[in-house]
């Protein structure tokens, strides 16, 4: 009898500590696919509210399913976990290798979700109704329920701060996948149950193979999938902290991918930078110049800069420590930003640039913020109505500050947007655009409103002040519409943004 008990209290434990593990695994599924829909698509806030709206619906009808197991639930529980943890585990690779495929994309992402919902939906009843043998239903749910709660918690924690990070997507997805595998292996070697068969074991364990075999080739499926996402051979790649970080080679033409989105091509990025930098430095009368660089990890905007020699200091301040590690210790990098954050005129501040300009008790002569794109609702904080004036208390007296603004043809209202918040800060502003070959037609945003001086500059190929007077030009097709202010109440920009470029796509 002592022993029925002690064997019966074990495989309560399993089970629930099965309910902790589980729970853990669902969250991080969930979170997993919604992180991945965003960094393809962007608008974070769309993505992570469809995939949350869909897995929450396949949870449901997993748990309406789940009556419908009337018999043998210990084992219909073993092949669901190993199911889930299969499916689950090989989803990130499968959609990311599947994404050039854009009209079929979506339809993936929601076929996951659904699937992945069924299988977390239909555990925790099951689980329920195996542990109604080990004591009262009342007992039984606020203990399940409890670890559920409890394991949701602890995925929601693990995964932006220790998988995501350090681990990425990819491997998060199979690692998670191999815990839920686990758990059937675990219950099958540790649990007694009726019509148990070979396939019990065979199932779980040769799932779990699979995933351990794309787990330590995941350098080569690594190359396959970036392979399927860039054109060009990809001669650096790292996933960071805050984003993944790939730089491509075609001959001489180096280009840089954040998240997938083009920040640079050697090919022409002179006309980028060259026409976001020199108009403000031309427009200041300083000498001594103080200028501080919020973005522009890559050392791009910095090379620009430090070609005037009216420059004393430079202050570069960047979000990701492992683009500003890139920019001074790649040899590519270096070359290409002329080593400008190793001249000792530039001091290199890591950390968020809203953080660092609400802070700063220092003022400059100019301020460039070379962001990227407000694709979403966290970077248009960056192109707000408040953060603009924490700029403007910044900068010196006769200082001038300049962001660059997305296409004016390509996402219109986004440009207007930013040149109407920038406007209504500073009392007035210069819009002004030039095309870059790989980008398009690019836009810019200057104040106060004056007019760059001439200057004798060395080392430029395409800036000077009869260009930037063009550039201040802008055809009826891009030209200024109504539009409103970005502020943080009100994130109207990101949803431009997105509406502008989803039209061009």
């Amino acid at each position: 009898m002592k022993s029925a008990a002690s064997s019966l209290k074990k495989g309560e434990k399993l089970l629930l500590f099965s309910v902790f593990v589980i729970s853990l695994c669902g969250i991080v599924y969930e979170l997993v696919l919604a992180s991945l829909a965003s960094y393809l698509l962007g608008n974070p806030v769309l993505q992570y509210s469809i995939t949350i709206g869909f897995f929450m619906v396949a949870m449901g009808i997993g748990s309406y399913l789940s009556r419908f197991i009337s018999r043998n639930l210990l084992r219909a529980f073993i092949y669901i976990e190993a199911a889930l943890g299969l499916v689950g585990g090989i989803s990130v690779a499968v959609l990311m290798f599947l994404f050039s495929f854009e009209s079929s994309y979506y339809l993936l992402h929601v076929f996951f979700l659904l699937v992945v919902g069924v299988f977390v939906g239909l555990e925790i009843p099951l689980v329920t109704r195996i542990l109604k043998e080990y004591g009262s239903l009342r007992e039984v749910i606020a203990r399940v329920l409890s670890l559920d709660y409890l394991g949701g918690l602890a995925g929601s924690l693990i995964f932006p701060l220790v998988l995501f990070p350090y681990a990425g997507r990819y491997l998060t997805s199979l690692a998670v996948g191999c815990m839920n595998i686990t758990v059937a292996i675990v219950i099958v070697a540790k649990m007694k149950y009726s019509s148990r068969s070979r396939l019990d074991y065979l199932f779980p364990v040769a799932s779990l193979l699979c995933l351990v075999i794309l787990m330590m080739s995941s350098s080569q499926m690594s190359s396959l999938i970036n392979k399927r996402l860039y054109f060009d051979d990809i001669v650096f790649s790292k996933r960071s902290k805050y984003q993944e970080i790939v730089l491509t080679r075609s001959a001489d033409d180096f280009r840089l991918y954040l998240d997938g989105s083009l920040q640079f091509s050697t090919y022409d990025e002179y006309r980028y930078h060259e026409m976001l930098v020199w108009p403000a430095l031309c427009a200041t009368r300083a000498e001594n110049k103080v200028v501080l660089i919020m973005g522009g990890g890559d050392g791009l905007a910095a090379r620009e800069v430090l070609k005037d020699n009216r420059v004393k200091k430079v202050v570069l301040v960047e979000l990701d420590p492992d683009i500003i590690h890139l920019a001074k210790e790649n040899s590519t990098f270096r070359r290409i930003n002329n080593n400008s954050l190793r001249d000792s005129r530039v001091e290199v501040v890591v950390g968020d640039a809203f953080d660092y300009i609400r802070k700063c008790k220092e003022r400059f002569d100019v301020i460039i913020a070379d962001f990227p794109d407000p694709h979403d609702e966290a970077l248009s904080r960056l192109y707000s109505h408040e953060f603009y004036q924490l700029v403007k208390k910044n900068l010196k007296n006769g200082g001038i500050f300049v962001t660059q603004s997305t296409s004016p043809f390509s996402a219109r209202h986004a440009f207007w947007c930013i040149h109407r918040t920038v406007k209504e800060v500073f009392g007035s502003a210069i819009p002004y655009h030039v095309y870059v070959p790989t980008f398009g037609d690019w836009g810019f945003v200057m104040a106060p409103a004056v007019s760059p001086m001439r200057a004798n500059i060395k080392g430029l190929r395409y800036f000077s002040v009869e260009t930037f007077e063009q550039s201040r030009h802008f055809p009826l097709d891009s030209s200024e519409i109504s539009v409103r202010i970005n502020a943080f109440n009100t994130p109207i920009l990101y949803r431009y943004y997105l509406k502008g470029w989803r039209n061009v796509d």
